[in-house]
């Protein structure tokens, strides 16, 4: 654990290797036993090396690494049993070739994860004690399930065991599923905290909400504090004042503090959002479930338009979608990761999830001031500017957002791109112009201030 972060550096990637070579013999000895071969002479000496390993092996604390996700009292509450489920459990993670094997074992289940069924096969659990031994071992107050370290999903014999996102992290040193999350877009580039242009409050606040992912789970484990979701952010204000970009910026930071890749996502609403009673619940929870365990910040934004306020109910469209918003807000607070949502209304967030926020942070319109550095920084470095264009003054002038002067200065580098020129006082006025038409009202030149002398007639 480094900063508050389990690393790489810190797993032994050969520690298991006596676990998985075990589960490899288990598989063959179901695989002859179905198939009528013969394992040969020398198997069941190799079988009892490989099994004297593995008992030595978790003497000595093969597993201990679990006590980032539980307590030390919990991890001593394990028996040789568990410790067998959750390495078949995690078999196919941790040994990508053992996916079709088990598969093959149980066709009935489309999942290279072990059943109940397959766990009996392969534990060669014989008589009724040691069957019973099984399901009480996975009994929902039993170790491996209360701690949340397995999920039991589907019905009888066919009920399915695999592990939750963490261990793989946690044991392997690595996440195993590699495809993108459903319903969530991946977002690229690097920025850093002297790109923002905001307030040293709002500043304070990022940084305060960056310590929140940077620490959350060294205080719970480390500390044995309460544990709590999230961590969850609200950042709100009007269009263009760089709600999305702080985002990324966050992202960079935590990857370079922490020695590994922070990934941030947004959410796309069309994948997410459907008409039919409970499939927006479902993608949601698929969205959350591919998350967890990952390195990931998820962005969510418009969030007024997915956690409106809730209603009065009149009939049962009102009631449903009132039970949407309130799953929504039980999901977002449970999930183990952070997740940032951004609004220029905060007014319409439903007031029941604004308490469960862990921080808050408003993104003011930016002053003059701050429009001049945005033009400043926006502006290409190596672009050749007339002396016309003092930036200063076209700040203090228009009164544009962050992303409106974004939108603005890359018009203008190509519109003087396009004359072959330096950007200009004419290049300035004509993007100023457009964006200011935007807001599908009577623009009046003298809103430009001095660039309305360069703007062109046909503007």
């Amino acid at each position: 654990m480094r900063n508050g972060f389990a690393t790489k550096g810190t797993v032994d990637r050969t520690m298991f290797d006596a676990e998985w070579s075990r589960i490899a013999l288990l598989l063959s000895m179901a695989e002859a036993y179905r198939t009528g071969h013969n394992l040969g002479e020398k198997f069941s000496a190799e079988f009892q090396e490989t099994s004297q390993a593995v008992t030595e092996a978790r003497k000595t604390g093969a597993w201990s690494s679990l006590k980032e996700l539980v307590s030390e009292s919990f991890l001593q509450s394990f028996v040789h049993l568990d410790l067998d489920i959750l390495a078949l459990a995690l078999a196919s993670d941790a040994r990508p070739s053992f996916a079709p094997r088990i598969q093959s074992l149980q066709p009935q289940i489309p999942d290279p994860h072990p059943s109940l069924a397959l766990l009996q096969e392969l534990l060669m659990l014989d008589d009724g004690h040691e069957v019973a031994s099984l399901y009480d071992r996975l009994e929902p107050v039993a170790p491996l399930c209360s701690s949340g370290l397995i999920k039991i999903t589907g019905k009888g014999a066919y009920q399915k065991i695999t592990t939750a996102p963490m261990v793989a992290r946690v044991l392997l040193g690595r996440a195993t599923d590699l495809s993108p999350p459903p319903g969530a877009h991946l977002v690229t580039g690097e920025s850093n905290w002297d790109d923002l242009v905001l307030p040293d409050s709002s500043i304070a606040s990022l940084k305060e909400y960056a310590s929140w992912i940077r620490y959350r789970d060294s205080v719970i484990h480390d500390w044995q504090t309460r544990p709590i979701g999230g961590p969850l952010a609200l950042f709100c204000g009007p269009s263009g004042s760089g709600k999305s970009f702080a985002a990324k910026v966050i992202a960079s930071h935590l990857s370079e503090t922490s020695g590994e890749h922070w990934s941030l996502y947004t959410l796309d609403l069309g994948r997410i959002m459907s008409k039919y009673v409970g499939e927006t619940e479902q993608n949601l929870n698929a969205l959350l479930d591919a998350l967890d365990g990952r390195q990931a910040i998820l962005q969510i934004d418009e969030a007024d338009g997915l956690l409106g306020k809730r209603g009065e109910v009149t009939d049962a469209r009102d009631r449903y979608a009132n039970l949407e918003v309130s799953h929504m807000l039980s999901r977002f607070e449970h999930h183990a990761g952070p997740v940032i949502l951004t609004t220029n209304l905060r007014s319409n967030i439903d007031a029941a999830f604004l308490r469960r926020f862990q921080q808050i942070v408003d993104f003011p319109a930016p002053d003059a001031e701050a429009r001049e550095k945005l033009w400043e920084r926006l502006l290409p470095k190596n672009a050749p500017r007339s002396p016309e264009v003092h930036t200063g003054a076209i700040a203090s002038a228009v009164r544009l957002s962050g992303g409106a002067i974004h939108n603005a200065a890359f018009f203008a580098s190509i519109l003087a791109r396009a004359d072959g020129d330096a950007i200009s006082g004419r290049h300035i006025a004509r993007s100023v112009w457009a964006e200011l038409n935007k807001d599908n009202r009577q623009v009046r030149h003298s809103e430009l201030g001095p660039l309305a002398a360069y703007l062109e007639e046909t503007a």
